[in-house]
């Protein structure tokens, strides 16, 4: 069992000195929710741990998230590291390009996407088949027989309901285990405010543009919009991906010079990580990642925008060999 291994870690840690708690860039529900879990469970075991990312918070969702739960995480600018920081990365793998190599040691990786993790680390627990990182963290907790505080339980339900879409895709048999016990001792009020509440009125903006130049082609839908926030993409592929004659989405908005994809297919025998590496981190143009059914990308800044219809079409043909 990883949880035994993951003991064996915890040995090897000095509880005099801190442990980092790395989410992926650009960090998420899951990535934030597990980070929080695993502060609580090393504090809880007697080790000082602080939750560190890079990137920016800007989906209103995950802010209130971690305002209402009060959950300690700091950026990176506003906090000093050092190479003897001991580094245990969450939803994420270091190696990746959405993890900052940040001052420190990786120990460690916990996670539950298609990566592979590098052999310098200690502890890797890499479950691709899970629907998302908060799941682990509850089968953490049942090892070491401590209970998932309220604020933690909330947290974990939502990273959970976030990243399978309210068991609606990558769902595993532990998820909805893990659902099922996370909502005894959640609080499912707040829970259910901050999920319904994803949105802001200004995010209306970039309905307008996907309605207005999104194409479908068979059971793909498309489109390169014009300057959308990475967060919103994901919404506006999973508004696309619940039309009935869509299963697959491929959604692609320039940002400072660069560009960012996001991917979402309902077809079990499509692979969106596999697909988004091959087009973006073996043609060397950028780089990006995933999961079967749900996966991301950048776009190199020295790639032109003006090649982006280009990219898309090189995409396109992914999904009219299937």
């Amino acid at each position: 069992m990883a949880s035994q291994f993951f003991e064996l870690l915890l040995k090897k840690l000095d509880q005099h000195k801190r442990v980092i708690i790395q989410p992926h860039d650009f960090p998420d529900h899951d990535a934030v929710s597990s980070s929080f879990a695993m502060q609580y469970l090393l504090t809880q075991l007697g080790y000082n741990c602080v939750i560190v990312y890079s990137g920016y918070i800007s989906r209103v969702s995950l802010k209130n998230m971690i305002n209402w739960l009060a959950i300690d995480i700091r950026h990176i600018n506003d906090e000093t590291l050092t190479p003897d920081d001991k580094i245990i990365v969450m939803d994420g793998c270091i190696g990746e390009r959405n993890v900052t190599d940040m001052p420190g040691i990786e120990v460690a990786v916990i996670d539950h996407h298609q990566v592979d993790a590098p052999d310098f680390i200690w502890y890797e627990d890499v479950r691709p088949d899970y629907g998302s990182t908060a799941t682990i963290m509850v089968e953490y907790f049942k090892y070491f027989g401590l209970e998932i505080p309220e604020a933690v339980s909330t947290a974990l339900l939502l990273g959970l309901m976030f990243d399978t879409n309210s068991l609606t895709r990558g769902v595993s048999p532990s998820d909805i285990k893990a659902m099922l016990e996370l909502r005894e001792s959640a609080d499912l009020t707040l829970t259910n405010k901050i999920f319904r509440n994803q949105l802001e009125y200004q995010d209306l903006d970039n309905f307008k543009d996907l309605l207005k130049d999104v194409q479908r082609e068979r059971n793909l839908a498309y489109c390169i919009l014009p300057y959308c926030s990475t967060q919103m993409l994901g919404v506006l592929g999973d508004f696309l991906l619940s039309i009935d004659e869509v299963d697959n989405v491929v959604l692609i908005t320039p940002h400072h010079q660069r560009a960012y994809l996001s991917l979402r297919s309902e077809c079990p025998n499509t692979n969106l990580a596999k697909i988004i590496k091959k087009q973006l981190n073996d043609s060397g143009i950028g780089y990006g990642g995933g999961h079967k059914h749900m996966a991301a990308g950048v776009i190199h800044s020295s790639v032109s925008l003006n090649n982006l219809p280009k990219i898309m079409n090189q995409f396109r043909q992914q999904f009219r060999v299937r």
